[in-house]
């Protein structure tokens, strides 16, 4: 896979400064990435993308290369951040890519911007019960492990992203996302309570854009999101092999050809 020279930006937001990129040509394609993550998540399969698309990525308030901001952010005032990258590089339409918390951003912009989104592609994304939701609230984040001198919530974060990894991703892959969280884990905020506070079921009673939904056939937080497509008349569904919760570091390729077929079809 050939790299793909990035032109990095930064944009002034009322929630600080806000890191993203631009590369390729054709219609804008904006990525957006999980709680904890950062634009890192689609630097493998942006060079596949970029050859049909101008694809920003970005990283949201407290994560990646942005700014903290001076509050734990809500979910309308991260997806106000994300305008805010839009009109900076002169973007008035865009398709939109989340992937798990970044498809609570793609719903929540295109109920509030409908004009400014075309197509929309949504992964691990599926339904969940009131029981299911209530043990993610009550579920204690890797950031939450206390640090220790031997190095053990290491051994115990590992773990974790090692489940979360599809059984085939090797090693050096899962270090990708790993060492991400690591740096994510140092800062105030992130977006898990921005999404467990947002009302993301009356949302998307009101989203009607075209939408791909994705999933990796071994993701662990996906929820069910055949049941989704069930209840979405204007979606296709399709689901990636050997890919988990760290997808589009695990399985570019795969994912490109669909998002790229779903968006030229």
């Amino acid at each position: 896979m050939a790299p793909t020279s990035l032109d990095r930006r930064y944009c002034q937001t009322p929630f600080g400064q806000v890191h993203y990129w631009v590369t390729g040509s054709g219609p804008f394609l904006t990525l957006v990435h999980q709680s904890a993550q950062s634009s890192v998540e689609y630097e493998r399969i942006t060079p596949l993308l970029a050859e049909s698309f101008t694809v920003i990525g970005l990283d949201l308030p407290g994560h990646g290369k942005s700014g903290d901001p001076d509050h734990e952010l809500e979910l309308e005032e991260l997806t106000a951040a994300v305008v805010a990258v839009l009109d900076d590089v002169g973007a008035e339409q865009t398709h939109l890519l989340g992937h798990h918390g970044g498809v609570s951003v793609t719903i929540d912009l295109s109920n509030r911007h409908s004009d400014r989104v075309d197509k929309v592609i949504q992964s691990g994304g599926g339904t969940r019960s009131a029981e299911q939701l209530d043990a993610l609230k009550n579920t204690p984040m890797t950031r939450d492990l206390p640090m220790d001198t031997d190095g053990g919530f290491l051994t115990q974060t590992w773990a974790v992203y090692r489940k979360m990894s599809a059984e085939k991703t090797p090693s050096e892959l899962t270090a990708l996302p790993f060492s991400v969280g690591l740096q994510a884990r140092m800062r105030p905020f992130d977006m898990h309570h921005a999404l467990y506070r947002w009302d993301g079921e009356a949302a998307r009673e009101t989203f009607t854009k075209e939408t791909l939904l994705i999933r990796g056939t071994e993701d662990i937080y996906s929820g069910d999101v055949a049941a989704r497509h069930a209840q979405m008349a204007n979606s296709t569904y399709v689901e990636i092999p050997d890919g988990g919760s760290w997808l589009f570091y695990e399985q570019p390729e795969a994912c490109a050809k669909v998002v790229r077929e779903f968006l030229e079809a």
